[in-house]
């Protein structure tokens, strides 16, 4: 039987894990526009500074992944326990908000408790748990007028940048927390010493940033680096790399953002490319800094619900690994959302004076500190929009892709809200459904 010639777009974790699972099975040819294998899984170092591209933590729930990882890396991984907190109304409080009002102005403390218990009383799990709803519905029936005024909704404005009522809930599965009434109560009584969600704690490695990882698991794996798909020809299964010839293929892997898979196959039948615009994103500035004093904060990452400050997330490498930082240091991650259509005029001096301000603002600079590193990394696709019919145009879209024996997979190429484990199952997924048809 003739082998299978199979192309992969990108070489981010999901496309180095579907050529990791295909190794002495198929005949691979994977591309990667960047210089280095990762994606948005990547690190670079700066005057003794390791940075990533924001906060990528390994959170494993799988115990293929789990032996996976440890197989990769063995003894350069720490463990680390999540120190997460909400900067409010002047006041620093423990991840999640919904069980730790503790410490806030008891005016907003009894508004949190009050409408938990009006929700729990009106609302079934059902009519909850429905992740169909509106997302403003969602929250408000599954922790109250309360706690959706005082963070939900003024969060997720903030990070996502639209209405919450044109989007669903059903991006938020095991990553928003759902605490029972007692749970709540106590959390507005006294400091909890439970912890809640699914990343309670996190593999991180030990030195070298989230780089390592993307390296190891391709480090077998043949990949074009510095090369772009130019086109695809669908219908006569031919890929065009920018500059290049056409190569064909029985299966594509894409992992590109799924928008831009689209706008690179020619000939799309109307009933897909008219789908095109309806699919929505979000765009992140990652800021990373590096500061001349150990210690600017215990905390793993804070979030900033709050409209005054400029960004929604602040995270601190040093605290998942002491090696990333040059001895007497601190560092931290920065992000910043804005919509895809605007430009933020980051070299502006009055852009990062604006940042800085804010950290003091909030307690995390001091008037003394000096910055020795600045890094901007706009992430154009950092966020997909669950709107209300991403769910029936995506699975329209994936139904003509498969059909033509196309992949499109990953955070990206999925349009989905995922993480690191996720996009190596999905490339293991991928790899054995191909196997599967060869």
């Amino acid at each position: 039987m003739t082998e299978k010639k199979i192309v992969i777009l990108g070489a981010g974790l999901a496309g180095i894990s579907t050529a990791y699972h295909l190794q002495n099975k198929a005949k691979t040819t994977t591309i990667e526009k960047s210089n280095c294998l990762g994606g948005t899984a990547r690190s670079f170092q700066i005057n003794g500074f390791t940075f990533d591209i924001t906060g990528h933590l390994l959170h494993l729930h799988h115990l293929y992944t789990k032996n996976l990882i440890q197989k990769l890396l063995k003894n350069n991984l720490y463990s680390c326990e999540r120190k997460a907190a909400i900067y409010s109304h002047g006041v620093l409080t423990p991840y999640p908000f919904q069980v730790n009002t503790y410490g806030l102005p008891q005016k907003i403390v009894q508004e949190c408790v009050y409408g938990f218990k009006k929700a729990v009383n009106n609302y079934s799990k059902d009519e909850k748990r429905s992740t169909s709803l509106p997302f403003n519905l969602w929250s408000l029936r599954t922790f109250g007028s309360g706690i959706h005024k005082h963070f939900m909704k003024s969060y997720n404005e903030k990070l996502w940048g639209i209405p919450l009522k044109d989007m669903t809930a059903e991006w938020c599965g095991m990553f928003v927390p759902q605490p029972k009434l007692e749970d709540v109560i106590r959390g507005s009584k006294k400091s909890f010493d439970k912890s809640f969600g699914y990343n309670v704690t996190f593999l991180y490695p030990k030195k070298g940033g989230i780089q390592v990882l993307s390296e190891k698991l391709g480090s077998r794996i043949p990949v074009k680096l510095n090369t772009s798909v130019e086109k695809i020809n669908w219908k006569e299964k031919l890929v065009k790399f920018e500059g290049k010839e056409w190569v064909p293929y029985d299966f594509l892997v894409s992992t590109l953002p799924l928008v831009e898979l689209l706008k690179k196959m020619t000939d799309l039948p109307k009933t897909i490319q008219n789908l095109i615009p309806t699919l929505k994103w979000t765009s992140v500035l990652n800021i990373n800094l590096g500061i001349n004093r150990p210690n600017i904060s215990d905390k793993t990452w804070i979030y900033f619900p709050e409209k005054k400050f400029i960004f929604y997330r602040v995270g601190f490498p040093m605290n998942f690994t002491p090696h990333v930082v040059p001895k007497g240091c601190s560092s931290m991650y920065i992000e910043v959302s804005y919509p895809p259509e605007k430009k933020i005029d980051f070299q502006d001096p009055k852009f990062l004076k604006k940042v800085r301000a804010d950290l003091e603002k909030c307690g995390i600079l001091q008037k003394s500190d000096k910055i020795l590193v600045t890094n901007f990394i706009p992430i154009r696709y950092a966020y997909v929009l669950y709107t209300k019919d991403r769910k029936k145009v995506t699975q329209k879209i994936f139904d003509f892709l498969n059909t033509n024996q196309i992949f499109s997979i990953g955070r990206y190429g999925e349009w989905k809200y995922s993480f690191m484990e996720e996009a190596i199952l999905d490339g293991k997924k991928t790899a054995e459904k191909i196997l599967s048809l060869s």
